[in-house]
């Protein structure tokens, strides 16, 4: 029972403090906001980021389902809740740093939480019986994966990179590219439709907030948004094991 309180406390801390940073804002100003503030391409229209309450909600459901499991074979182990709670802790200090305009350290602990959140995602074996315990923390890495490409081109602007001489458009393009690789694979070697489909949908912000005005963008958003949906639906890599 310890574990699932553990579970519950730092996803109610890791909610909350998400929430003030995303939506109410910290330091005076939202981590939205704080993205706005320069020309992004590789960014979203804004209701992309209201996908976060749907995840608030899969990690209510993940600590409900390990509180129903605690006697099962599928009881949480103490590996799953010590990455969990590295996970939250990680992501709490991105927040903070990126709210206080630390980009560079904000990257650096998102980067360490998602390999903590992918150890994580690696302890759950890929059959049918566990796909409702692993989609919640699939949809986690999946929504951290995007917002990482997000950070990465947010520090590229703010420090004036020059980017080898590649346009805003093309660097733009080599992250759509990038995501939707790392999406693909684990459709494809993790049978996990999620992360795809969770890139497919930002996708579709991302060709939204450009429009026509970033064309190139916009048609390889779209593109590798088909890509993804035809992964999610046809990719099959061994059919005994789905997501």
């Amino acid at each position: 029972m310890g574990r699932i309180i553990i579970l519950a406390i730092v996803t109610l801390a890791l909610i909350a403090y998400s929430i003030a940073a995303l939506w109410i804002g910290i330091n005076g100003i939202t981590a939205i906001n704080v993205i706005e503030r320069l020309p992004l391409i590789f960014s979203p229209a804004e209701f992309v980021y209201l996908f976060s309450f749907v995840l608030y909600t899969g990690l209510f459901i993940y600590v409900w389902q390990a509180y129903q499991n605690r006697q099962t074979a599928f009881v949480i182990t103490k590996l799953q809740v010590s990455l969990f709670t590295i996970a939250c802790g990680l992501q709490i200090a991105f927040f903070h740093m990126w709210q206080y305009g630390h980009y560079t350290t904000s990257f650096i602990l998102l980067a360490l939480q998602l390999l903590s959140l992918f150890g994580l995602y690696l302890t759950y074996p890929f059959y049918k019986k566990t796909i409702s315990l692993r989609l919640p923390i699939a949809m986690w890495l999946g929504w951290n994966l995007f917002f990482i490409l997000i950070i990465f081109s947010y520090i590229i602007l703010y420090y004036e990179w020059n980017g080898f001489g590649l346009s805003n458009a093309l660097w733009a393009v080599i992250l759509l590219t990038i995501g939707a690789a790392a999406a693909i694979h684990l459709r494809y070697y993790h049978f996990d439709r999620v992360t795809p489909a969770i890139f497919a949908f930002c996708y579709i912000g991302i060709a939204v907030a450009n429009g026509f005005e970033e064309l190139l963008v916009s048609a390889a958003a779209l593109f590798l948004c088909g890509v993804m949906v035809t992964g999610i639906i046809f990719m099959e890599k061994n059919k005994k094991k789905d997501t």
